[in-house]
């Protein structure tokens, strides 16, 4: 049982931090050490032999233990959505400092798809990929007023207002030495008005269960989506919500529940993750000090992520995600068909393209660069039945590679196109 960890961000690692922010300096508040579950987890679904179809478990804790054959260490982090009440640390009390985890998956990730197959066989970064189940780990002790205590599953794809921003910090080659001096990470920003992040694309609320308890003790929470839809960037955030009352002073586990997440650091206690320039996986947390920061300076707003900690802390929330991707083409549907590709391609001051409509319909398009910032996008367009073509005005686009989809009726069509100039 560990009884004391220095909760430190240290002020070194934020010198070349994009805005130069600096994060809550130490918090005293030990994790407790959690068992290495891997044996008692549920038998996962191998994938699938048909690598034109990914469809398998992703968890970022394991593929990285695989990916470096590395051990990771475990540890139990309260999770709680306010601070009046305390909680048992080891042979301490203290109020809870973490209000929301939230893990980034970057589908671009050599240690994902490392476990997916092939280079051949990874993600295609152009189209979805569809999250069909969430799961965790955590451990979980209902409070004597009998209250249904519940988790929470959001999930948010990279857009306009989240997961678009990189964030950076210098002077990293000492700890990260793949590095070359900076470590990068997708800024996940919190709405201290909603108490969510932004752009939540949807929300599953699990009731805590005792009887969802595996044999180690800890809990398994989890959610069927139906197959949602997710960019190659995107990220997944736990919540606990308590189903009662919640008496000043009070202790976690007594009079209300409580929940701790299972969290982990991929290569043992108190070390460095390996961190692969240019891949977003990572975790990252709401501290107290963001969901109660009302200012314009410091983490007011978003979502510290692991890098911000350094050694001794979390670099992953142990979450399972079921995700499916038809790896191969991008089949026409009921509604929708490229005529042609865009053309010219590459472009240069315009390219057009042609399409063709089963039936009368709205036609959206969008248009991503390569960084997946979308550079042009307009919705509801009407088009007639037949033949139709959409010009695009590239003139002032940067040259490199883009990704234009059209969408009709919920399906869509994304295909790659080039300007030069």
């Amino acid at each position: 049982m560990k009884t004391k960890i220095t909760f430190l961000l240290a002020a070194s690692l934020l010198a070349g931090s994009l805005y130069g922010q600096s994060p809550e300096r130490s918090v005293n508040h030990a994790p407790m050490e959690a068992p290495d579950h891997h044996s008692v987890r549920v038998t996962k679904s191998q994938s699938s032999s048909n690598r034109s179809l990914i469809s398998q478990w992703v968890n970022f804790i394991d593929l990285t233990s695989s990916y470096y054959s590395s051990t990771p260490d475990y540890d139990y982090y309260f999770l709680f959505p306010d601070t009046s009440v305390v909680a048992e640390y080891g042979s301490s009390f203290g109020i809870p400092f973490i209000h929301s985890f939230g893990m980034t998956f970057d589908l671009s990730s050599d240690v994902i798809n490392a476990g997916v197959g092939t280079l051949s066989d990874q993600f295609n970064l152009t189209k979805d990929a569809y999250i069909d189940s969430i799961a965790t780990y955590g451990r979980y002790e209902k409070g004597s007023a009998g209250y249904v205590d519940t988790l929470i599953f959001r999930v948010v794809p990279r857009s306009s207002n989240n997961l678009n921003i990189i964030g950076f910090f210098t002077g990293q080659s000492t700890k990260y030495p793949a590095s070359n001096d900076t470590t990068r990470y997708r800024r996940l920003y919190w709405d201290s008005v909603a108490r969510e992040p932004f752009g939540v694309i949807a929300e599953y609320k699990v009731p805590l269960n005792l009887s969802d308890t595996l044999a180690n003790g800890l809990i398994h929470p989890k959610v069927a989506t139906g197959g949602l839809a997710v960019p190659s960037i995107f990220a997944v955030t736990i919540d606990y919500k308590p189903g009662g009352y919640i008496p000043f002073g009070d202790t976690m586990g007594n009079r209300i529940g409580s929940y701790t997440q299972v969290v982990a650091e991929h290569n043992g206690d108190g070390t460095y993750h390996n961190y692969i320039p240019g891949d977003y996986t990572g975790s990252s947390s709401v501290h107290r000090t963001v969901r109660y920061n009302y200012s314009s300076t410091g983490w007011n707003g978003r979502y510290i992520p692991y890098l911000a900690y350094g050694a001794t802390q979390f670099e992953a929330i142990d979450v399972d995600l079921y995700l499916r991707q038809n790896t191969v083409g991008l089949s026409e549907n009921s509604f929708l068909s490229l005529v042609q590709e865009s053309f010219p391609n590459p472009a240069n001051d315009m390219a057009t393209i042609k399409f063709e409509l089963k039936k009368p319909s709205a036609v959206s398009i969008q248009v991503v660069n390569i960084d997946g910032k979308v550079v042009y996008s307009q919705d509801g367009v009407s088009a007639n039945q037949g033949v139709n073509t959409i010009d695009l005005i590239t003139e002032y686009w940067e040259s490199g590679v883009y990704f234009y989809s059209l969408i009709v009726e919920g399906d869509r069509i994304t295909k790659k196109m080039v300007v030069t100039h």
